[in-house]
Parts: C-alpha cells; structure tokens; sequence
C-alpha cells in the first residue's frame, strides 16, 4: 500500500471531507427516465460507493433551463420535482461513506429544439454546430439574465436535495465555454471580443450562485485545457480563463479535460477510446494546477493505479477520475486497498460506453454486464448453495470465458475446450488491427480469472460430441462462436474473410476491395490494416454512411485513420458479383439507389457480413439435453434460473451463447453467459 499512499490521502475541499483521491467525474449515464432519476441510476452510483470511490460526480449535464433537453438521458434539474430524487441518491452515495457532487449545465446551442419543450436553443450568437444540427437564437439581455437565475435556482436545488456540492459546466461545449471561446461568440457588446468580457456571463453565473447559496458549499467548475477546435480557446487562452476563475474567490475547484465535442472527429478526442494514448492530457491538468490555488480534478483514459499515484504525487492534480474504470469495475479502489489488482477488471479503452450514450441509449461497459444492472446481476459471484455441478464449456472467447467464469465463481467443475492455442476467441483477431490492441486486455484479464479459479482449460482441442460426452457433464454451454459470412452475391466463393486477412492467411498488397455488410468495426479495421501494410483500399457500404453501429468516439478514430491511409470510401452501393480473371478479380458493383453498374478490378475482395453460428455441435447434442436446447426468454432476461425439461431423460442441459446462438458482440455474448450461468 505504501506505493499507493497518495491516492488513499483524505482531501477536504471548503469544508467537504473526501476519504480519498478516487473520483468518478460527471457524466449522464443514460439511466434516467424522462429526466427523472431511477432506481437503476441509485444502485449504479451507489456501487460506486460501496467499492471504495471517495467522490462521485453524477448528474453529467444536468439540465437548469427549461429551454434545456435531456435526449440523452440528462437529468432534469430545472424542476422542485428533482430534489427528492438528489435525497435518495445522495442518501445511497452517502451510506457508504462517499461524497458526492452534481454536474449542472446550460447547452446553449447544443440543445435540441424538436425533443422536449419544442423551445429554441440559445447561444451567444447564431451559430450552428455539426454535431447538433442546430441554429441557436442569439441570447438578449433577458436571456443572459435568466440563465443566470436558472444556474442560480438549480444549485439551491442540489443543496436542498443533501448533495454536497456543484460543478458548473463550462466545457463540452456548454453555454458558458460558448462565452469563453472565439470560435462560438461573435458578440461586440460586453460579453464578446476581449477575453475579459468572453468571461464575464460565467463569472456573473457564480457571483450570483455565491450572493444565493453562500460562502460555504462547494462550487466548482469543469473546462477544457485546450479545445483543440480551429479558430477556439488554446492551452493558453485556457490556462488564463482558469487563473482567472480560481482568483476569483467563487469556486473551489476546477476540473479539466481536453478538447470539446463539436463533430465527430473532436468527440473522439474529448471522450477518446484507445486510438489516444493513457492520460493524453494530463498535461493540461497540470497547467492549469500550476496557476491555481484550488483543487484540480482530471479524467481521461486514466485507468490503472500507477499513473493515478503518479498524477497525484508529482502533483499535476489533486484528484484523479478514473470514471470509465469504475464503469469496468466499480470495486476498483477495494481491491486495490486489499492487494487484489490482479483481479480488477480494466477499461480497455473500448468506448462501448460512451458510444451508447450519445446515439441516445443506456452506457453499458464492453466487459462488465453487470454495471448499471446491479439490481438484477452482482459485481461479485458468490458460491452456489447445494449441489455442485460438472459444467463443460466449448470456445474460448468472451462468451465462453464469462461462463467458465461464473460458472467456477460458483463453486462448480469447469472444464473449457478451446479449437486454438490461444483463449479470447475473435477479439484475439481484432486485437491485431491498428489501433484496437487494447482489446486484448479482454481476454487476457478473462483468461487469468478462470486460470485463477481452478477451470480445466484445454486449448488446441476441439470438442466433438464423444470429447463432450466423455466429460459425462451435468451442463454443456455452447460458446463456439460464429463463422465469418462474406456475404450474398454472385461467386460470394472468391472472396476472402477479414479474419483472413488479420491473421495473416493473405497477402495485403495491390487493390483491395472491402464489401461492408455489417457496420461494425470489422471492415474499417480490416480496411486500416490493409492500407496499413501497403495496400490501396476501397471500401463500400450499401449504408448511406460506413459503422452504422458505431458512434462517434469510434467513428472519429476510424474515419480519421481511414482519410489518413487515403482508403477510398464509397457509400450506397453493394457487390452484385464476383468473377474470376487471369490477373485478378472483377467485381461488379451497384449504385443501391439507381441499380447502375460498374466493373472494377482488384486483386483481392474482402467481404464482411457478420457470422453464421457455429452450431454443429450443438445440434448434435440437442437431441441428448434434458432441455432439448431449450431457453426460458422470460427467465434469461430476468437472470432467474432455467428450468424446462423437455427431455427429462436426457444426459444434461444444453445451451448455446454469443455468436454461436446469433451474430452479435462481445457485451452479448457476455451478458449471455453471465444471465444464464448466475444461477446455475
């Protein structure tokens, strides 16, 4: 623990006594309900708490105005209606010894006016963002001077709901960076041009916080370093608005993050996936801490304890966020305190979370099926009262992984036939793409767990029905994965596989043709490894845009290396058919619009179409599974014990998961395992 001493250091902050420097910074998990707090947003924070994190920052851009919308599952903090809702989360926060602050924020021009109140955005100019699509109204005096007042009556609100304290958003693109940035405010009257008067609606926001709630309650604010936006605020303009802001005597800390999301390529910044590397900009952090006499928070990408002691120790901040790797494991800060980092589960640096959010889902973690789901899944498995079962597993990728996981939590006999030398399935092949080898962090932390656990794992073999029978098992899980599908077209034959081609099996040189048929990251992974090693790429979609099952964390690192590698993209169009030549292959390609075709030659065509279910096996164990492969929908979904038998002269249950049941992803797979396995 001495190592770790700086981070388990109490903090007090105007007379807010946090028990250590572990943070989970603002962010809107998706978990409300027409912007009221759930129950599923309680339990989610309140595990936070109770696996250690000394301050939680929940609430990410809460909405103050009624001109606000919460379309991405914001909480509504302009009503009286939310404070009895603070009550209980800060209550629930609270019982575990945690503190816990609010995000409350004004979007200005990132607020849509067709969602809730079917009111204009507001802005200190008429501009429009690309990533909102909306042209704001520009903000009169009375708009100005309401907005403020709504700042004012949403912080007394958080104060009468127990919450300790406030963060005002003024990064993100929020209302008050609108001010702040040249790039937004084109005003000439006394809040735009200078510097000091872009200043001035932010620090009017906190006097007139301070002369309501007074002197004693913690107010803070959250910015950018650096916006990294053409023509917007740099490390200098930013480290001045902070010296500024902490001179003021308003706040009492500041909390900085790097970039602002204003298309898709800046998103991917500010909320960067593994294409950025480990605490990129922790360097802004401690600009801004070398000016400032408050407490500096900072998250992101930090994710492992030695860059938080560092951070903390050469005194860049003063407290570290690690949001996303509580999001992985929320029990991160008590295994460290216990000695157990082995078995904390890490942030790969996937973004599955974040993605989510901001197409207008529910933050779920890649890896971790059981954050946010802490009503219905624990974090910890416990072991099965009773009878112990002999368990037989077959694959080895996250699906498969997860069961023998749960499965040997419970106390079980597992035994895992895996075909190849290595475990973690297709993220083992995903893994050897650019910028994505973090996901191998999946399968290996997996891969120790079981080993951890006791699970008789048995690679290089492949399980055939007498393999299985000999194990003379009680359940047979079918984690076998899927078959790569190249796709429907005419000599669908001739082409290859995007495993093909990560694996090595062909030669990535001359033109290569990718057929995307899936949306995922498959093909523009393949399409960077290929241009990568020296290739010229083309890649088409029938899809009027490619990753359609992607958002924009992702899709800004894909499209950003794809225009880098010069891979030429081409949308709505298909492969209508393939044919052989004596210098290599003809494809015929097809508008989706006009049916106009074209022939174009390339030396080798990659298609992508998802998997087919590699499900021989499991077809010729049905017949001899007392449940004949059958699943309770109600009770997998409800994560409840499955209990139809069909065949009750049958030898075991059966089951099958992931890819091996239907085409899907890693998060399914896993979430397969996890429901089915919980109660076995």
């Amino acid at each position: 623990m001495s190592q770790l001493d700086p981070l388990f250091q109490p903090l007090t902050i105007n007379g807010l006594v946090i028990k250590n420097r572990f943070l989970s910074t603002s962010h809107a998990p998706g978990y409300t309900l027409q912007g009221n707090i759930t129950e599923r947003y309680i339990h989610y924070e309140a595990e936070k708490a109770k696996g250690g994190v000394g301050l939680l920052q929940f609430g990410g851009a809460t909405s103050v105005a009624v001109e606000g919308s919460y379309h991405y599952g914001q909480i509504n903090g302009s009503v009286d209606d939310v404070i009895p809702q603070y009550r209980r989360i800060a209550g629930a926060i609270h019982a575990h010894g945690a503190a816990c602050t609010i995000q409350l924020r004004h979007g200005g021009r990132q607020e849509r006016w067709d969602h809730d109140q079917w009111l204009p955005a507001f802005s200190p100019s008429t501009t429009r963002e690309l990533n909102f699509g909306v042209f704001a109204a520009e903000m009169e005096d009375h708009d100005i001077a309401r907005a403020q007042r709504d700042f004012v009556a949403a912080v007394r609100r958080a104060r009468d709901g127990d919450i300790d304290g406030v963060e005002i958003a003024c990064q993100s693109g929020a209302l008050i960076e609108q001010f702040w940035s040249p790039a937004m405010n084109y005003r000439t009257d006394r809040y735009g041009g200078s510097l000091e008067n872009r200043m001035r609606f932010g620090l009017e926001v906190l006097e007139a916080v301070r002369q309501d709630i007074g002197e004693d309650y913690v107010v803070g604010i959250r910015m950018s370093g650096d916006e990294m936006l053409r023509g917007g605020l740099n490390q200098d303009d930013c480290t001045a608005i902070a010296e500024v802001y902490a001179d003021s005597g308003l706040i009492d800390f500041i909390s900085v993050v790097g970039a602002q999301p204003t298309d898709t390529l800046s998103v991917a910044k500010i909320w960067p996936t593994m294409w950025v590397p480990t605490a990129a900009y922790l360097p802004l952090a401690g600009a801004i801490k070398a000016v400032s006499d408050v407490p500096v928070f900072h998250a992101t990408r930090i994710t492992d304890a030695a860059t938080a002691v560092y951070a903390v120790s050469e005194g860049l901040v003063d407290m570290v966020g690690m949001t996303r790797a509580f999001i992985a494991d929320p029990y991160h800060v008590h295994k460290l305190e216990a000695g157990e980092e082995r078995h904390i589960r890490p942030c790969v640096g996937v973004g599955y979370c974040i993605d989510r959010v901001i197409s207008g889902a529910d933050a779920l973690c890649v890896h971790n099926v059981a954050t946010s789901r802490e009503q219905h899944l624990p974090h910890i498995i416990r072991s099965a009262p009773g009878r112990k079962h002999r368990v037989v597993v077959v694959g080895g990728g996250p699906g498969g992984l997860e069961a023998a996981r749960v499965c040997a939590s419970r106390g079980h006999q597992v035994i895992l036939y895996e075909a190849t030398a290595n475990l973690g399935g297709q993220v083992v092949l995903a893994a050897k793409a650019t910028w994505r080898a973090g996901l191998i962090g999946i399968a290996t932390w997996l891969a120790d767990q079981v080993a951890f656990l006791g699970v008789d794992v048995r690679c290089n073999q492949l399980a055939d029905q007498n393999t299985v029978l000999e194990s003379d098992p009680d359940v047979v899980i079918v984690a076998s994965g899927g078959i790569p599908n190249v796709g429907r077209f005419e000599g669908n034959g001739l082409a290859n596989t995007v495993w093909d081609v990560l694996a090595g099996h062909v030669e990535c040189s001359g033109q290569i043709l990718i057929v995307d048929e899936s949306g995922g990251h498959a093909a523009l992974s393949c399409a960077e490894f290929a241009a990568d090693h020296g290739a010229q790429v083309e890649i088409i979609s029938p899809d009027k845009v490619l990753g359609t099952e992607l958002a924009q964390t992702n899709m800004g690192a894909h499209m950003n290396e794809l225009y880098k590698l010069k891979v030429r993209i081409r949308p709505d169009t298909r492969l209508e058919k393939l044919e052989r030549e004596d210098d290599g292959l003809t494809a015929t390609l097809a508008n989706v619009y006009t049916d106009l075709n074209e022939d174009h030659r390339f030396d080798l065509v990659i298609g992508e179409h998802g998997t087919t279910p590699n499900s021989d096996l499991y077809f010729a164990l049905k017949p001899l599974s007392t449940n004949l492969g059958q699943l309770d929908l109600e009770s997998l979904t409800a994560a409840r014990s499955q209990t139809l038998t069909p065949n009750p002269e049958g030898r075991f249950s059966l089951y099958r998961i992931g890819d091996a049941w239907a085409s899907r992803n890693i998060h399914a797979a896993m979430l397969d395992a996890m429901r089915l396995c919980l109660h076995l």
